[in-house]
């Protein structure tokens, strides 16, 4: 099979997940992508591996941010509604749906590996995200290693350092410790002067350190894009402190905690990270979501407003 990245410099290689960069890849030439093969991923995806979301196109504010449903509707239906609507389909763990987009994640992985000096992987995990024209996805921060690669359409998109303010210290550490969403903290209009700005076409995939903010805006067109997560032994170090920082803040208030990841204190906090996610074996936490609409292929924004629910993801 031949490689999924056109090239990887010297000087990307070297820089990859340490900071902001683009790098060519050929996914958009796969037939895994085609609106039959989404439509098909759409209907075998279960409810706890989708997320349906929709936000105002004039608004950045996260917390307007909203979840719906598409259970039970024929994949083209949902399509249809995304190519004439406002909405967000994510379809995560796909590679768990059909054994191609397992094997097209481990080719991926396996290649980066092969070209970029120390890099190793583990726990690697693919989404697919449909989205309308125009569609604006709300300033949020992920937990693994993260890349978005561009199969149709084009956005843009913004990534922002992920530190104090664009990222504070508690925000992350709730979102780690699942004491809040992803979305849960403030952005604010001039953090864009800041910001890393990409304008993404098919045969493109950003990356960027680990935690980083970012919020995406679509053209005027449909579009269909892959997210990439990975882990690592320095992302898992990052976690941990984050996650021991989390169990410590309720002791230390809003006073800064160290995010080093060498030394005894990071050890120690290595260890409680550790000792605290065994205790919680059989207890993971979901939080709860409310959904408050439903994919509607008849309505002209791609949703109907549903009486509100819970679901725990």
């Amino acid at each position: 099979m031949s490689d999924i990245f056109s090239s990887i410099s010297d000087a990307d290689a070297h820089s990859f997940a340490s900071r902001p960069l683009i790098l060519r890849h050929n996914l958009h030439e796969s037939g895994l992508f085609d609106d039959g093969a989404l439509a098909r991923l759409i209907e075998a995806t279960p409810r706890d591996r989708f997320h349906i979301n929709t936000i105002p196109r004039d608004v950045n504010d996260p917390r307007q941010w909203r979840e719906g449903d598409m259970s039970g509707l024929p994949g083209q239906a949902v399509l249809e509604a995304v190519a004439k609507g406002n909405i967000w389909v994510h379809l995560q763990r796909i590679q768990e749906a059909d054994a191609a987009y397992g094997e097209l994640l481990n080719q991926a992985f396996d290649e980066l590996e092969r070209k970029i000096p120390g890099f190793k992987s583990f726990k690697r995990s693919m989404s697919v995200l449909v989205s309308s024209p125009r569609m604006n996805v709300a300033y949020h921060a992920d937990v693994p290693g993260q890349s978005l690669w561009q199969i149709r359409g084009r956005k843009r998109v913004w990534i922002y350092p992920a530190r104090a303010p664009f990222l504070p210290q508690q925000a992350i550490e709730n979102i780690v410790l699942k004491r809040s969403g992803d979305t849960d903290f403030t952005f604010d209009p001039r953090f864009d002067e800041s910001a890393d700005v990409f304008d993404l076409s098919p045969g493109d995939m950003a990356s960027w350190p680990q935690n980083c903010p970012h919020r995406v805006v679509n053209e005027d067109c449909v579009n269909v894009s892959v997210t990439m997560e990975h882990w690592n032994a320095d992302l898992r170090a990052t976690y941990a402190v984050n996650y021991a920082n989390g169990l410590l803040r309720p002791h230390v208030g809003r006073r800064p905690l160290s995010q080093a990841t060498s030394g005894p204190a990071f050890w120690a906090k290595f260890a409680l990270a550790g000792a605290h996610k065994m205790l919680r074996v059989g207890k993971a936490r979901a939080l709860p979501l409310k959904v408050d609409f439903r994919v509607d292929p008849t309505s002209q924004s791609g949703f109907s407003d549903i009486e509100p629910y819970l679901v725990l993801k």
